[in-house]
């Protein structure tokens, strides 16, 4: 890494020059200075180089939340005219898929700080990792996640689904415990969620049930807790993470079922179509 071999350098030298300076031996003091000398330098490198990754990081990004927001107005006018079939989901998840496709190479500006901090190629993976995974090129995203810092609790269910979808389950087991120990509170929702899902799933039922157990416990979270109470009493097929929103859909597993709302029509009528 680069910037630690500047820093070390530079401090090398300052030390040096100040032991020359004084007169007589001042070891103590020379030490002293080179430490803080090397990581002043330290964080004035890093500073440089993180302001130039937020530059790239937030221009890949906007590209792709007004990218997002032009789609979802498209689907929401399809929806009102009830034209929005499975076509026309197709249709919208290629041009999603389209436009990451065309925003990727953007993050290649991150791959020269590479040398310079390795947490920047990490930073970059993660997003790869992420992006890929939303438009289902699974084993794309595997490799970019695997190598990225899990520190957001998304990113963590979404490495765990991909051990899930490989068949690791002893693997996902290990992740779960990991996770719930890493994060706390309501940050392991989804983790929770997630594996009692997959324990359902593989019909473990007393096993999910003592995982929803230890949830409702450990968060506030009300699908949990209702989750536990449909287990407890045999009502298996009551089971649902849906009220988790974007965030659970986001993971892939489950198609979002279309919601029914009524669109209002000239003079007052109403007509009821199916939304996504």
């Amino acid at each position: 890494m680069l910037s630690f071999i500047l820093s070390f350098l530079g401090s090398a030298i300052i030390w040096i020059v100040v032991e020359l300076s004084w007169t007589g031996s001042h070891p103590v003091w020379c030490s002293i200075i080179g430490i803080v000398s090397f990581f002043a330098i330290f964080i004035l490198i890093n500073r440089r180089i993180n302001k130039s990754l937020e530059v790239i990081l937030k221009d890949v990004q906007q590209k792709i939340i007004a990218s997002q927001e032009r789609l979802k107005r498209e689907i929401q006018m399809y929806q009102q005219k009830g034209q929005f079939g499975k076509a026309m989901q197709e249709k919208m998840e290629k041009k999603q898929a389209d436009t990451i496709h065309a925003a990727l190479p953007l993050l290649d500006a991150i791959e020269p700080f590479r040398k310079w901090n390795f947490i920047a190629g990490r930073q970059a993976d993660m997003l790869r990792g992420q992006l890929l995974y939303q438009i289902k090129e699974y084993e794309a995203a595997a490799p970019f996640l695997e190598k990225s810092f899990a520190i957001d609790p998304l990113i963590f269910a979404m490495k765990m689904a991909l051990k899930y979808r490989q068949g690791e389950l002893e693997e996902v087991e290990k992740m779960y415990h990991k996770g719930v120990k890493r994060f706390k509170g309501d940050k392991t929702v989804l983790i929770y969620a997630l594996y009692s899902w997959i324990l359902v799933k593989n019909n473990k039922i007393q096993d999910a049930t003592i995982v929803l157990d230890e949830a409702k416990k450990e968060t506030e979270n009300k699908v949990l807790k209702d989750n536990w109470e449909h287990l407890a009493n045999g009502r298996v097929k009551r089971f649902s993470n849906a009220e988790l929103g974007e965030q659970w859909f986001s993971l892939n597993l489950e198609e979002q079922k279309p919601i029914r709302q009524k669109a209002q029509l000239p003079f007052g009528g109403h007509a009821k179509h199916m939304m996504r």
